[in-house]
């Protein structure tokens, strides 16, 4: 074992850093699919759809009461298209809408209700325009910020790492906000560690916000019977509140990322929340920054959840991955912080939650709103530089462009600057991480940004491949003695088509390495809107070599037979 943990320290480096692109769709299967990748300022504008297809947005909760110690409730509504977007917003079961207006293109408008409690919210972009929406509360002097569902991702099934309503750890209150969104009553289960349950029956448009007073207990879990809901976890830490959103169970996975991890000045807690909902326990590895050695390898038991923090650590970003989930495991994974008296959690970034282009409602850096940082976290998950852009509201400049490297990061801010929406973008389609952290007064606030499939835009039609680095190991110690590394790689279809027959169809190395796996190595079909399928390959790796590229061919067929590659 002292020879498995030292090399640990061997460094791989693929050709294409953790995600190695996107597969291109040869001209034959119509070059229709114009590129995103010309920057904003030159792109046409599009045309308003001709049939709108309306979109939906959900909110599980509102509270401005100054009676509960809210101190504002700002619903902001950022319009991503360059034409105009007509809206409309309901609260509760209301049927006549609360709000109508028309956002301009890049426009945005805040929503906000006095002395006002209750739920769930709706904002319906009725022209199909893709909006940004998100909910920004100040609670006495704390912030925070969640963002909306949009209805094409709502589920019936919802994860959260962690439930703790106990005095002794500070928690003034822990509430499930449950919502039914569908058109029929819902039976609702809570499922809270390794069996405790609660059940429900919801009416349609009906909310509940059940609390479980003394419980601490992980991971938990929102049920339906089939009908469509939303679930969030509201906390009262101190004097600070915190709104986490459920994690729909269809987009749970094996692997997970965060922009940034810290446990230094008044940073005085920084968990890694790691939940098994598998009935067999697994095992998961944390990677921060760039060292290839994981921080640590955790043994979770069935329905239970590790915790581990690092003291004295500030960097990133994150990488948690299971490392021996098989077809269909997958775990959850968040990141809860003490600031100073606040409280904040953050889900994790599932692979497929990458994107090129990422959005916020809203940016304010002005001292006079009680701002005292407001800090873009970007970071680069693709293979070499990234250039990114950063626009904020409807200029056709950007803010900013920023050369980002391989596994890199950016933290920008900017001094008095205050409007929304706001649009992180790649130049040439490498696909981004993007956090924005928020220091209020004496409270921290972190949200991730949303990707086009978070806010209703369109999915390429064809397929889009993408390739992901899940780890990199020796499988066994007759593996070391023999230099056989392993690295285990995903191939996803991020597309709206399936990508038929995918097969790897070349394997190179450098400094010598030779791939020992035979191929081609077929993977059958991929299903689009995220479908993928994981795969390990085996090299021989020469005495005295520690670092080494390795690139990879795949191929597939589009629904009408055309040949897609890649990269």
């Amino acid at each position: 074992m002292t020879k498995l943990s030292l090399i640990l320290g061997l460094t791989v480096f693929l050709a294409a850093g953790i995600i190695l692109g996107t597969a291109a769709v040869s001209a034959s299967a119509g070059a229709a699919a114009a590129s995103s990748r010309a920057a904003a300022t030159t792109a046409a504008s599009p045309a308003a759809p001709m049939i709108p297809t309306p979109k939906t947005y959900f909110f599980t909760w509102y509270d401005s009461k100054p009676a509960d110690s809210m101190n504002g409730d700002w619903i902001v509504v950022g319009n991503l298209e360059d034409y105009a977007a007509s809206v409309l917003v309901y609260f509760g079961d209301e049927t006549t809408p609360r709000e109508s207006f028309t956002l301009g293109a890049k426009g945005r408008q805040t929503v906000a209700w006095d002395n006002t409690m209750g739920g769930p919210v709706k904002v319906i972009s009725t022209s199909g325009a893709a909006l940004a929406v998100t909910q920004r509360v100040i609670y006495r002097d704390s912030f925070n910020e969640v963002a909306a569902i949009e209805q094409s991702n709502l589920d019936t099934s919802y994860n959260f790492t962690w439930y703790d309503s106990l005095l002794a750890n500070g928690m003034m209150g822990n509430w499930l906000l449950i919502a039914n969104e569908d058109i029929s009553a819902a039976q609702v289960d809570v499922f809270i560690g390794a069996g405790r349950k609660y059940t429900y029956t919801l009416a349609p448009g009906q909310s509940i916000t059940p609390s479980y007073p003394g419980v601490m207990d992980g991971p938990v879990r929102v049920v339906s019977n089939g009908p469509k809901i939303i679930a969030s976890q509201r906390v009262l830490y101190k004097g600070s509140f915190n709104e986490v959103m459920g994690f729909p169970s269809s987009r749970l996975d094996s692997i997970y990322f965060f922009t940034w991890y810290d446990m230094t000045g008044d940073m005085h807690g920084n968990w890694v929340l790691i939940a098994n909902n598998n009935d067999t326990t697994v095992h998961a590895q944390v990677y921060i920054g760039d060292d290839p050695r994981p921080r640590g390898t955790y043994a979770i038991t069935p329905h239970q959840s590790a915790t581990p923090t690092y003291p004295g650590t500030m960097d990133g970003p994150v990488r948690v991955v299971c490392t021996d989930c098989a077809d269909g495991q997958n775990i959850m994974v968040s990141q809860r912080v003490l600031y100073k008296n606040s409280f904040e959690e953050v889900q994790g970034t599932p692979p497929a939650g990458l994107d090129n282009r990422m959005y916020f409602g809203w940016y304010d850096f002005t001292p006079v709103d009680g701002v005292a940082g407001d800090w873009l976290l970007i970071a680069n998950q693709a293979a070499g530089d990234a250039a990114v852009d950063v626009y904020i509201g409807d200029s056709l400049e950007s803010k900013a462009t920023y050369t980002i490297g391989e596994r890199g990061r950016e933290t920008p801010e900017y001094l008095g600057v205050r409007g929304g929406p706001v649009r992180v973008e790649s130049r040439d389609g490498k696909p981004l991480l993007a956090s924005q952290r928020v220091i209020y007064k004496d409270s921290f606030n972190e949200l991730l940004g949303l990707t086009r499939k978070d806010t209703g835009q369109p999915l390429p039609e064809a397929p889009q491949l993408r390739l992901y680095r899940l780890n990199t190991y020796w499988a066994s110690a007759a593996d070391y003695e023999a230099r056989k590394l392993s690295v285990s790689m995903r191939i996803a279809d991020n597309g709206a088509g399936t990508a038929y027959g995918t097969t790897v169809t070349g394997l190179t190395a450098t400094n010598g390495v030779r791939a020992l796996t035979t191929v081609p190595l077929s993977l059958g079909d991929l299903p689009g809107n995220g479908g993928y399928k994981n795969f390990t390959v085996q090299y021989s790796i020469p005495p005295d070599v520690t670092t080494f590229s390795t690139g990879i061919d795949v191929q597939c067929e589009d629904s009408s037979g055309a040949r897609c590659s890649y990269p």
